[in-house]
């Protein structure tokens, strides 16, 4: 709400598609599907979760992103995935979490350039290891940006801000 620069709604047809899009992709998170989301990205794919920092009297950082949570291409996003899908090639998912996903307050606009969509969105992850009694919850706003290849949306990124500084999990083996 607060760019300067007039934004494009998309179609009501375009906006079904898109947040479809989003709610399949949850659901492929939560069965842990990662092989049919990787079909889902384009190959220039940027995944990234920095950070999130806390200012004094509201100044901004002026320290590009360093470090992060996630900083990944499409060959990382392979190689994690097919870690977490693994039990016996990694501990922090044996056994598996359950997680649920919350997708809200979608908006979505017409990219710069044709056949590409901006589309934001609140997310709400539920996650509980079987091993434990204690859930945890990430609230985080995600800016995605969606391209059309060849009748099919692909994501060809995304921005996740955690709306905690310091996320409170063991670990982040799951995607936002």
């Amino acid at each position: 709400m607060g760019d300067l620069v007039q934004k494009t709604e998309v179609s009501d047809r375009d906006y079904r598609r898109l947040s479809r899009f989003l709610y399949d992709e949850a659901e492929l998170f939560e069965d842990k599907d990662y092989q049919t989301w990787l079909g889902w990205l384009m190959p220039d794919i940027s995944y990234r979760m920095p950070v999130r920092g806390v200012f004094e009297k509201g100044e901004e950082s002026k320290q590009k992103f360093t470090n992060g949570y996630f900083d990944e291409d499409f060959d990382s996003l392979v190689l994690r995935t097919t870690l977490w899908a693994k039990a016996s090639t990694t501990v922090a998912e044996s056994p598996p979490s359950i997680t649920r996903h919350f997708v809200t307050n979608i908006r979505a606009y017409n990219g710069e350039q044709a056949d590409t969509f901006e589309v934001t969105s609140n997310v709400l992850v539920f996650r509980i290891r079987s091993t434990s009694t204690t859930p945890h919850l990430f609230s985080c706003r995600r800016n995605d940006r969606l391209r059309e290849a060849d009748g099919e949306l692909k994501l060809a990124s995304r921005l996740v801000t955690m709306d905690e500084p310091v996320v409170q999990s063991p670990n982040l083996s799951f995607l936002v």
